[in-house]
C-alpha cells in the first residue's frame, strides 16, 4: 500500500494542481496560501486529531523543511491554509505508516511539482474531541491512566468539563510522569505547580499593559520571553545547588 494512493479522479483538481506547480506554488496549491493562522490557530485545527502535537513539534517539521510558514516582521510563524492541509498530510503519515521525514519530503516533493495528485484529506472530527477523556490522554501522553490520577491530585492538570481534560494537558502530562519517574513524589509535584502557576501570572501582569493597548503580539513575546527566563532560572538554581 504506497502512502499516495489516492489519486484525484476528477480532472478539474488534477490541472488545478498542476497550474499551481507551474507558478511556483506549494502543495496544496487548490487552497489558499495566505499567511492568515498563528501557532495557536493552527493547534486549534489540528490537535483534536493529533492530541500530541505542540508548538515545538510544529517547529521541527519547520527547521526539516517540511512545511515552511510566512515569518511576519517580529519573526512570528503565520501558516496558510495550505499549510495546514500540509501539516495534517505529513502527521498522517508519521502516525499511520511510520514514514521517516526524508521519505515524506520526497513525497512532498512529488506533489509540488505536480508529478502525482493527492486529493485534500477529510478533517471531519465530532466536537467532544476537542477534550479528551482520562484513557485518551494517558494514551496521547504514553502513560499509564494512574499517573493522569496523580498528577490530577497533585494538581498539575484538571478536567474542565465532566472527566474531560483540555488537549494542552499532554506535554504537562508527559513532564510530570518524567519527574514522577525519576523519583520525585506528588507532593513536589504540587509544590512546583504552585510555583509555575505564580510565575505564568506574574508573565500575564507583565504583558497587561500591551494588551490593554490591543498589542496582543507584542504581549504574546513579553509572556514567552518571561517565561522562558524563569524556566532557564530555575534550572540554573537547581544545577547550581547540585553542584554545591
Amino acid at each position: 500500500m504506497t502512502a499516495l494512493r489516492a489519486l484525484v479522479p476528477d480532472e478539474g483538481p488534477e490541472r488545478e494542481q498542476e497550474r499551481g506547480a507551474a507558478q511556483g506554488l506549494p502543495w496544496p496549491q487548490q487552497l489558499s496560501h495566505d499567511p492568515e493562522l498563528r501557532v495557536s490557530d493552527v493547534l486549534a485545527q489540528l490537535v483534536h486529531e493529533f492530541p500530541a502535537l505542540t508548538p515545538s513539534k510544529l517547529r521541527f517539521l519547520d527547521a526539516n523543511g517540511l512545511v515552511s510558514p510566512h515569518r511576519s516582521g517580529g519573526g512570528y510563524r503565520l501558516y496558510s491554509a495550505a499549510d495546514v492541509e500540509r501539516l495534517r498530510f505529513v502527521l498522517r503519515r508519521q502516525r499511520d505508516e511510520y514514514l521517516p521525514l526524508q521519505a515524506i519530503a520526497t513525497q512532498l516533493a512529488d506533489l509540488d511539482a505536480g508529478r502525482v495528485h493527492q486529493a485534500i484529506g477529510p478533517r471531519a472530527v465530532t466536537e467532544s474531541s476537542a477534550q479528551l477523556t482520562r484513557a485518551q490522554l494517558a494514551e496521547a501522553a504514553g502513560v499509564e491512566p494512574e499517573v493522569v490520577d496523580a498528577l490530577d491530585g497533585a494538581g498539575l492538570i484538571s478536567t474542565t468539563g465532566p472527566a474531560r481534560y483540555e488537549h494542552d494537558c499532554v506535554p504537562l502530562v508527559t513532564a510530570g510522569a518524567a519527574y514522577l519517574s525519576a523519583g520525585a513524589d506528588p507532593r513536589s509535584l504540587t509544590s512546583l505547580a504552585r510555583a509555575a502557576g505564580r510565575e505564568a501570572d506574574l508573565a500575564r501582569d507583565a504583558a497587561r499593559p500591551r494588551r490593554g493597548r490591543g498589542d496582543d503580539e507584542s504581549a504574546d513575546a513579553i509572556v514567552r520571553h518571561r517565561a522562558d527566563a524563569a524556566v532557564a532560572l530555575f534550572s540554573a538554581c537547581v544545577h547550581a545547588q547540585i553542584d554545591r
